[in-house]
């Protein structure tokens, strides 16, 4: 069996759940802190003489609000890596937290800012200001890390094409390597799921997007996500490129090879022709597009006459207008 070169560990506790989110999470006592780290190290032993990564992400949830006993004890066991992201929420980082993180090897920060504008943040329920979202970042880069993402998001409740600019504006000025910009989606489930969405101001939202981030010098590698030339996040890269992946901690999803399944849930078994559908959906997200050879065998014809796929050279990649229709594009594949 080849090596695993991508982990994913999923930290499942909140302070708060904000009503926009769909993903695992709960408040964590000290008592369930532990005994979580307790199990993502059995199961990194479980699975070590399989596991050489080349990327580690620490997602969630809120992973910053463990606090440093635990953090210091899940860091050692995990990396290192050549990239290691931990996601943090500003609320919850300190000069203690930064150094550690630092000290046991994280090298790339992802900030879940979502917005420069405090009654957006009350909207989505965030606990941070947009102040510390600064501070927090400041420390960061006072910490000494040189590759740090901002989490923001458009289309929320109120938004003007204003606000977003100035996010955006705010965004730029801080210089971080990375900018994640995601469209807010109403899930089952949330607070969010019954907001009628206004599909037109959020075109406009990721026309502005765009055409600030890009002006920027930031490359606009994959429908949501702009980074610095050399800075794009490898670990999703390797989601999109279909690499074979871990995933520890509740609800997390692991892919190697046709098996697949979530942590505490049901294993699926897939075929190579489900793995090929699901490497051409995925593979169209990033910009630079796919082989147009992969989709031999697949009637795109609609796709193209109606402008949401083009083909360049030998690639197949989303037009402009396409990247606001992928997931209907990716409805022709899987």
């Amino acid at each position: 069996m080849e090596l695993i070169r991508h982990l994913y560990i999923h930290v499942p506790f909140c302070q708060s759940k904000c009503p926009y989110c769909a993903f695992s999470s709960a408040p964590g006592t000290a008592t369930a802190m532990t005994g979580f780290v307790d199990n993502v190290l059995a199961a990194l032993r479980r699975w070590s003489s399989q596991l050489a990564p080349q990327t580690i992400f620490i997602g969630g949830g809120t992973p910053s609000i463990l606090p440093v006993t635990e953090m210091r004890r899940l860091l050692t066991a995990t990396g290192p890596a050549p990239e290691f992201t931990l996601e943090c929420n500003p609320a919850t980082v300190d000069s203690e937290k930064a150094r550690l993180y630092r000290q046991l090897g994280v090298n790339r920060i992802s900030l879940g800012v979502q917005s420069l504008d405090d009654a957006q943040l009350r909207t989505l329920g965030r606990i941070h200001t947009a102040r510390q979202a600064l501070e927090t970042y400041r420390l960061l880069r006072a910490t000494g890390f040189a590759n740090l993402n901002l989490d923001l998001m458009f289309g929320l409740p109120g938004q003007t094409p204003a606000q977003w600019r100035d996010t955006l504006r705010q965004a730029i000025a801080l210089q971080p390597e990375h900018i994640s910009a995601y469209s807010l989606t109403r899930e089952d489930g949330t607070a969010f799921a019954d907001l009628a969405p206004n599909d037109e101001l959020e075109r406009e939202l990721f026309e502005i997007t765009m055409e600030t981030l890009t002006g920027a010098g930031y490359r606009h590698y994959e429908i949501s996500n702009f980074a610095r030339p050399g800075c794009e996040c490898r670990h999703n890269i390797a989601y999109w490129e279909g690499a074979d992946y871990l995933g520890l901690g509740p609800s997390a999803v692991s892919t190697i090879g046709l098996r697949r399944w979530t942590e505490g849930g049901n294993e699926e078994q897939l075929t190579p022709a489900i793995k090929r559908a699901e490497r051409i959906a995925f593979g169209l997200r990033m910009l630079d597009g796919i082989p147009a050879e992969w989709a031999t065998g697949f009637d795109i014809s609609h796709l193209l006459a109606d402008g949401l796929v083009q083909r360049r050279g030998d690639r197949l990649q989303l037009t402009r207008r396409g990247l606001f229709f992928a997931d209907e594009v990716a409805e022709t594949f899987v």
